[in-house]
């Protein structure tokens, strides 16, 4: 008995020393930087930003790494808006800890969210039905996690975008209020049917800017896309390097071509791979993408598409996928294991959230494993997530929403969209991922408290955007007294 005992006393210990091991071992691979202290906030934002900066860049080589920095903070310094835009970690060091999250949430109302959750990351785009839709479109950081964390981001992008408008602050709370509103009215309609997994945004079911950013995106071709990135020479399309936002990729062209087979075998939509078909004719670095992730390994991929005529090749998107940032910040030992449990690797994961986010999900959507053998000029290896390039493409212009009513009018569809896709994304997609109904667990613990909820999402979304400031302001400064000391 006594030797039994002392058996399982040791292989306890052994048990916690390995965990002890494991999570420091996790914990020591985390490059972001920790939950913000507010006594040292200035510094720590600063840090921050560097770290995520070169954690991004940590494999160009040095004359592109600093350029590549170059013109990302100078983006960062056009608005507090493309600051928040580019410095989504800093709002997971910053609430991945916060204490409110309880009041309307807890273990079963997590579900697929975007993670990065603002304005700019929705828009037109066809579907694999050929439709054109308004939804969610930049899945880099999608993770699950509590759907409030998508709410409250998105209701800042709202407040930082409206603050050098016309309105006044009681008629911005109202658009907020609005946006949370109806998500919780959405997801109390989803509760007993299946709804959500049918429903998707069309021009037939929306409205205001929203229905008319589809009905342009509609206008748009595919010859136009393909002209805008591409040229035909000697009746042979290749990429136009001429344009500013490319480069010339040979090395990466090897590799891409190399892993095609089994790219072709992540496919898992209405298209069976074909040798002939995903015929690489070329391929071109992408410059300057995005915000957030400037400087993140990304390359367009010229394809044969179903025919040898020039007019319906396809262009794939191949962008290297890290782990998301929610996962730094908001995951336990627990949940970190159990992350590499279930995802091979994040490209993955972002094929695994765009679909489930997504009804009628591109077609083209996979992933890759690209080996640089090469590494002297940097290295491009690494995980890829592949998503075809949408010809139909179109950001909503938030200019034009020039007054409350058309704000609200888009804040609502905003708020029906974004509860459609997190109720969609639950057990619905897949069980062993979310095991129960979300919309029947946020609708129980809201029920009767709308508006402490409304309350909560408003006062947050205002104290945010004021910190916001604080921080853009501070960036803005160091920037220039940077470039004063360069001189």
């Amino acid at each position: 008995m006594i030797n039994q005992l002392s058996n399982t006393m040791r292989n306890s210990l052994i048990v916690i020393t390995i965990l002890i091991i494991i999570n420091w071992l996790l914990l020591s691979s985390n490059t972001l930087a920790q939950p913000i202290d507010n006594s040292r906030r200035e510094q720590q934002v600063l840090q921050s930003i560097e770290l995520n900066t070169d954690l991004i860049l940590e494999n160009a080589n040095p004359v592109e790494k600093q350029q590549l920095k170059n013109e990302k903070y100078a983006r960062m310094q056009e608005s507090e808006f493309k600051f928040y835009r580019a410095t989504n970690y800093l709002f997971w060091q910053d609430f991945a800890n916060d204490s409110r999250i309880i009041k309307f949430g807890n273990a079963n109302t997590k579900t697929w969210i975007l993670g990065d959750c603002h304005i700019d990351n929705f828009g037109a785009f066809n579907n694999d039905k050929g439709e054109i839709i308004f939804d969610m479109n930049d899945f880099d950081e999608s993770i699950i996690a509590d759907y409030q964390y998508d709410l409250w981001r998105l209701a800042v992008s709202i407040i930082l975008v409206t603050n050098d408008s016309t309105l006044s602050k009681s008629e911005q709370e109202e658009v907020v209020d609005n946006l949370s509103e109806t998500y919780l009215d959405t997801l109390a309609f989803y509760v007993g049917n299946d709804e959500e997994t049918k429903i998707y945004f069309t021009e037939t079911n929306t409205k205001g800017e929203l229905k008319k950013t589809i009905e342009k995106a509609a206008k748009k071709t595919r010859q136009g896309m393909l002209d805008k990135w591409s040229k035909v020479i000697e009746n042979q399309r290749m990429f136009d390097f001429s344009s500013e936002k490319l480069s010339l990729a040979t090395d990466v062209k090897n590799a891409i071509e190399s892993g095609m087979l089994d790219y072709g075998k992540t496919l898992s939509g209405n298209l069976n791979y074909d040798p002939e078909y995903f015929k690489v004719k070329d391929v071109a670095q992408r410059l300057n993408a995005g915000l957030g992730s400037l400087g993140t390994p990304r390359y367009y991929v010229l394809i044969e598409g179903k025919t040898d005529a020039l007019d319906d090749d396809h262009i794939l998107d191949i962008k290297h996928q890290f782990q998301p940032t929610p996962t730094y910040e908001l995951f336990s030992l627990y949940d970190r294991i159990n992350y590499r449990k279930i995802f091979n690797n994040s490209a993955q994961r972002h094929a695994l959230a765009y679909k489930a986010l997504i009804k009628h999900a591109d077609d083209f959507l996979g992933w890759i494993k690209l080996v640089d053998n090469n590494p002297i000029d940097g290295d491009f290896s690494g995980d890829y997530s592949v998503r075809e390039i949408s010809p139909y493409k179109k950001s909503l212009k938030i200019k034009n929403l020039t007054d409350k009513n058309s704000l609200i009018e888009v804040a609502k569809q905003w708020g029906k969209i974004l509860a459609t896709d997190h109720a969609r994304a639950d057990k619905d997609f897949d069980k062993k991922l979310v095991s129960n109904s979300f919309e029947k667990q946020v609708k129980k613990i809201t029920d009767g408290k709308h508006q402490e909820f409304r309350e909560l999402v408003r006062e947050i979304a205002f104290k945010y955007a004021q910190q916001v400031k604080v921080d853009y302001d501070n960036f803005v400064i160091e920037q220039i007294e940077n470039k004063g000391n360069r001189e």
